[in-house]
């Protein structure tokens, strides 16, 4: 079954607390359960960078549920495309604070699909090699503990 997967940047809505974070994780791990869907949620305390990955109908279902999301604004889709494996196997929503800049940097960076080479010499990291050697660390060990957003 091929496999697909979604990036996408977002600002939260005005006044958002940990207990509406609290609340959208639970959410989402229980609909991303249901749909095969696994991946990774990071925030800013302003923006959130999601990337999920699945079967295409879970995927698809996924990203509706995003769409109508009234947690969010502005969304902007990253990147959308085929994998060749999950990169968040065990994680329905894993999530992670994160700073700013960091996170900017990331956003800001090119998104060519999902190819998680090390770039080649010269270039710069494309986001989706970023993404994952910030959750996988430099040595690519595989989905380190997550910290949770939220309470």
């Amino acid at each position: 079954m091929p496999l697909r997967a979604i990036a996408y940047t977002s600002v939260a809505f005005e006044g958002i607390q940990a207990s509406d974070i609290d609340r959208i994780l639970a959410a989402a791990t229980s609909f991303n359960k249901v749909a095969g869907v696994t991946g990774v949620l990071m925030f800013d305390g302003t923006r959130f960078l999601q990337y999920f990955e699945g079967p295409e109908d879970g995927v698809d279902s996924v990203y509706q549920r995003v769409l109508n999301s009234r947690s969010h604004l502005f969304l902007r889709e990253l990147a959308r495309g085929s994998v060749l494996t999950r990169h968040f196997p065990r994680w329905t929503m894993a999530s992670a604070a994160i700073e700013p800049q960091v996170l900017t940097g990331m956003i800001e960076t090119a998104w060519e699909g999902f190819n998680p080479a090390a770039p080649i010499e010269g270039q710069g990291r494309v986001g989706f090699a970023r993404l994952l050697e910030l959750w996988t660390g430099v040595s690519g060990e595989l989905e380190p503990a997550a910290v949770m957003l939220g309470s």
